[in-house]
């Protein structure tokens, strides 16, 4: 009898232990939880997002800024983008780790007035009808935008052999590499591009500096219909502007 009393208490407590199981589990599913809303990260850092409920769809707004997968974000380049969690939601912000250039203006289709008061505390250095050259500062030797029917197309800045150390690391968490090229004589291009997909970048690395020419995806549709990779003809823009201002 008593053996039979301490198998039907066994059991019994079992039944209790399921139920209480059960409903802890069907709250979880009725009211899924995200732990995190917001999250800050250097690019190339991770975090771990843990959803509570039933299964999940990972999902990011910009996988150029940070991805997700199974609740592990990785922070790409510097932006904003918001991952889901189903119907919730974390903001992902990724900061930028280096600091040591001033980027140009980048605000397509600025006026010339706009882009001098983006300048104000810098030397200009020259003034044409459809340029602006200023003299840098820092780490930057200068400055230069071309302008097409007073609107900004196209910004650039230069930077010696010997405060270039940085370049790569400053540009590569900010911007996401399309193409790399080699020439003969040693000197690297590489075409970058914005996360917002708004700008496109071509970097020259040659022996005596380095040249960062930043141009609206507007105007690579005028200059060729070819994929960005091939922005080859940039350069011409390039060139006028620098032997312009000596930059």
């Amino acid at each position: 009898m008593k053996k039979q009393f301490f198998s039907l208490l066994a059991i019994l407590a079992t039944l209790i232990f399921v139920t209480s199981c059960s409903k802890d589990s069907d709250s979880d599913l009725s009211n899924p939880s995200l732990d995190k809303s917001n999250i800050t990260l250097y690019a190339s850092e991770e975090a771990k997002l843990t959803y509570t409920g039933n299964t999940c769809n990972w999902s990011s707004d910009n996988e150029l800024v940070a991805t997700v997968s199974n609740g592990v974000v990785t922070a790409k380049h510097v932006g904003t983008t918001t991952i889901h969690a189903n119907n919730l939601t974390c903001q992902v912000t990724v900061k930028p780790k280096y600091l040591t250039y001033v980027e140009p203006c980048i605000l397509w289709g600025s006026s010339k007035s706009l882009v001098k008061s983006y300048m104000q505390g810098y030397t200009l250095k020259g003034e044409e009808s459809n340029s602006l050259g200023y003299i840098g500062k820092g780490n930057v030797n200068g400055y230069a935008y071309m302008f097409d029917n007073n609107g900004l197309k196209s910004s650039a800045f230069v930077v010696s052999l010997l405060n270039s150390i940085n370049i790569s690391d400053f540009l590569l968490e900010r911007y996401w590499v399309i193409d790399m090229k080699e020439d003969i004589d040693g000197n690297l291009t590489s075409y970058l591009g914005s996360v917002d997909l708004k700008t496109y970048i071509v970097l020259n690395i040659k022996k005596d500096g380095v040249i960062v020419d930043y141009i609206s995806s507007e105007s690579l549709k005028k200059i060729s219909t070819r994929k960005a990779a091939q922005i080859d003809k940039s350069q011409l823009m390039k060139g006028q502007i620098y032997k312009r201002y000596n930059l």
